[in-house]
């Protein structure tokens, strides 16, 4: 997001992927919204920099930024439109393959709909949307008539969905006892 202070605007966005809870104490922490994501408790937060998602159970967590960050994974995209990545990150849980596109700021279709949203100022913007399979966003830019757009599709491994299944399992085959 654009810097709230008088530095130079941000160049690029990172894109940090960790199965380790990133240090979030030193972030500003704007907004935050718990959710579900593939069944299991999730997390969206909105930083000063830009957003923290977070699915503890599955060891997932993205911080995105527009400082450089230090993960297990990192991915630098520049604040232009026009361009495009796409990038995957796996652990033992899950793969996560995201896609990002700079598009021109009036194609932001507003925060209406957005799971999780804030507001830097007039045209500045972070939102996500929750969806199906993993989760959306838009980080607008006014200094660059950019809405940065990213879409993260969520897959769990193997693993992961043995693990979802005993544990609905178990929630099915061993109910509370009636009283």
């Amino acid at each position: 997001m654009p810097s709230e202070s008088s530095h130079d605007p941000p160049t690029a966005l990172h894109f940090g992927y960790t199965t380790e809870v990133p240090d979030l104490a030193s972030v500003d922490v704007k907004t935050v919204h718990p959710e579900s994501l593939l069944g299991e408790p999730a997390v969206f937060t909105v930083i000063g920099e830009s957003h923290y998602v977070g699915l503890p159970t599955l060891d997932f967590h993205e911080l995105c930024s527009c400082k450089p960050l230090s993960s297990e994974a990192t991915h630098e995209t520049p604040l232009s439109v026009g361009v495009a990545h796409d990038f995957d990150f796996e652990s033992e849980h899950l793969r996560a393959q995201t896609v990002v596109e700079g598009r021109p700021l009036d194609r932001f279709p507003g925060a209406d709909d957005a799971t999780v949203a804030y507001r830097f100022g007039p045209d500045a913007w972070t939102t996500i949307h929750a969806t199906d399979a993993g989760y959306e966003t838009y980080h607008t830019y006014p200094e660059y008539e950019l809405a940065l757009y990213t879409e993260t599709r969520l897959t769990l491994n193997a693993s992961g969905t043995a693990e979802s299944a005993d544990r609905i399992a178990r929630q099915t085959t061993n109910p509370t006892p009636r009283r």
